[in-house]
């Protein structure tokens, strides 16, 4: 059977059915916004995902939502986010075609009333970070980081999903007006930002504070402001009364997390890094998800020798190749002494950035502006590439390897 165009969407879509040119294998979510299907395309050899809208009879808030999530994906080249293959919108319809993430979201993956080892936690957490590196160096705000939105992969890979919420700060007319009405939480209230009780203008380090909050409740399985109460059993007191939320975000103290079994011996780095990240004032925590990544990875990298370091082999023409380690995360490049790695000879503050999960992930790189000239094997590359061994990266006299750790990747 193929469905009349536009569908009328007040039931879900059947396997074994159309809709346009999409066979219906499953589904696979639903929200109030859209259900999600697993479909056969056409021109694909593999499963996507299909984002179709619940009423395809849109008001003008959805339209200004569906753009801005189009918008958002288009941009993104991340390894932790869903890559976007397709869309259409309309005045009675809109459907996204993305990839089809194969796993569990974060909190059908782990029950939040108990601690999650710690390095497991960093780990997934600092990918979810990545995820959102991209689109904060972008001016592109998340808004809605919550573990339903972080999708943990058969492999331990992570992804981000639902950018439905985005929007650029800063620049107001990047994605259309809020999402939401003046006075209403945006996103999801368990894991909302103090700062909402005063404006919608949410910046990047509102989605660190998000982060933050989840990883506080993984590693211990207590909720951040509500001490000793676990976190179903807050939410469950909280489910109808999202005002209530805010207010405890607004108002309450984090509890020292170190009052937890099993929390007394986090490192003084993570400590450190959760007490900033969950300030009341978002210009005292890291500004972008990409800064708490890199602060993570060096964490398990330096602290808990869970995560070995890669290397950047440096080489200026008559002078001996230097070694330098690079911990996972967005790591700059170039001649600034506020550098991940210095280079000379490059002429240029910051020349390159780096993002890497680390392990078994592969690294990207792109110049830090579509203007310098970054070379990968005597060409020149304008935007993100992955790094392949062996590949020879050159600014201004500077030539560069980045090296993985035993090149087991």
């Amino acid at each position: 059977m193929r469905y009349p165009l536009p569908p009328v969407m007040s039931e879900p879509l059947q396997p074994g059915t159309m809709y346009r040119d999409f066979e219906i294998l499953a589904e696979v979510g639903v929200g109030s916004f859209a259900h999600v299907y697993k479909v056969l395309a056409p021109g694909f050899d593999r499963p996507l995902a299909l984002k179709v809208a619940t009423n395809p009879r849109m008001s003008d808030d959805m339209i200004k939502r569906a753009i801005r999530e189009v918008a958002v994906l288009r941009s993104l080249s991340n390894q932790h986010v869903a890559r976007l293959h397709g869309s259409s919108i309309g005045a009675d319809h809109f459907y996204v075609l993305m990839d089809y993430v194969e796993g569990q979201q974060l909190d059908h993956f782990h029950d939040f009333d108990e601690p999650m080892a710690v390095a497991d936690a960093l780990r997934i957490v600092m990918q979810a970070c990545m995820g959102l590196a991209e689109a904060h160096a972008q001016g592109v705000v998340h808004r809605d980081v919550k573990p339903a939105n972080i999708w943990i992969q058969p492999d331990g890979a992570v992804k981000l999903l639902d950018f439905g919420l985005a929007r650029a700060w800063g620049v107001p007319w990047a994605y259309g007006t809020n999402a939401t009405a003046a006075r209403t939480v945006v996103g999801t209230p368990h894991y909302c930002q103090p700062e909402q009780l005063v404006t919608d203008q949410l910046t990047p380090a509102s989605d660190v504070y998000s982060l933050a909050t989840i990883l506080y409740e993984m590693l211990c399985g207590y909720a951040v402001l509500f001490p000793h109460r676990h976190v179903t059993e807050v939410v469950e007191a909280l489910r109808d009364n999202p005002i209530a939320w805010l207010d405890a975000h607004a108002m309450r103290n984090m509890v020292p997390i170190t009052r937890y079994p099993g929390c007394g011996g986090l490192p003084d780095a993570l400590l450190d890094l959760l007490r900033r990240s969950l300030a009341k004032d978002p210009k005292h925590r890291p500004q972008t998800s990409g800064e708490m990544a890199s602060i993570l990875g060096t964490i398990l990298c330096e602290d808990l020798d869970a995560m070995p370091a890669a290397q950047v082999r440096v080489v200026i023409q008559g002078q001996r190749p230097v070694d330098v380690p690079l911990a996972p995360g967005r790591r700059s490049l170039g001649a600034a002494a506020g550098c991940d790695v210095v280079l000379p000879g490059v002429g240029v503050d910051h020349g390159a950035l780096v993002d890497w999960s680390g392990a078994d992930r592969p690294m990207q790189i792109r110049p830090a502006s579509p203007q310098l000239e970054l070379l990968r094997n005597g060409e020149v590359i304008r935007r993100a590439a992955f790094v392949e061994p062996g590949d020879v990266f050159a600014l201004g006299e500077c030539h560069f390897v980045l090296i993985y750790p035993d090149e087991a990747f």
